[in-house]
Formats: C-alpha cells, structure tokens, sequence
C-alpha cells in the first residue's frame, strides 16, 4: 500500500489540492481532526480543578475520619470507666446488705 493510501485509509479524503500531488483526493486536515491547544488547555484545566476538588475533599473525609475514630475510642473509655463504677456500685450495695 503505498503512502497516500495509508493517509487515506487512516484520515480519510476530501477533494482539493495537495502540495506535489495535485488535484484528486486529499487527507482530511489533521488539525480539524484534533481539538485546538486552547480547547485541550481548557480540558487540561476542568480535569485538574476537578482532581484538586477530589483530592481536598478526601483529605476532609480522612480528617473526619480521624475525628469519628478518637470520638469512639472516648465514648468507649468512658463506658468502660461507667461500668467499673457501676460494678462498684453494686460491690458496696451488696456488703451493706451482708452487713445488716
């Protein structure tokens, strides 16, 4: 397959002139094919506010996590303190009651 063919077959043809062919089909402009630098600029830049949005908010759901984690870890100190003072209770009551 020679060189045009290849062109044709991958960017398809339109008719005009080509520079040292002439008239007959052409390749169809690359440049038409493809967004233009500023239109990928554009693109670049939504996708990376859109990860830097994604990266903040991971960072505030870890911190959040942190916080939900320390809460749980107090929550079950003090209901293990409440429960050594209830068995305390009981241990006292109990020993009044032999007592009496």
């Amino acid at each position: 397959m020679t060189e045009a063919g290849i062109c044709e077959k991958v960017l398809g043809q339109k008719s005009g002139y080509v520079k040292g062919l002439g008239f007959g089909p052409k390749p169809i402009s690359f440049s038409k094919s493809k967004p233009s630098s500023s239109e990928r600029e554009i693109e670049l830049e939504h996708r990376l506010i859109e990860t830097q949005l994604l990266v903040e908010t991971q960072q505030q759901l870890e911190t959040q996590q942190d916080r939900i984690d320390q809460l749980e870890a107090l929550v079950q100190k003090q209901n293990q303190q409440h429960h050594q003072q209830f068995e305390e209770i009981l241990r006292h009551l109990r020993s009044s009651q032999g007592s009496s």
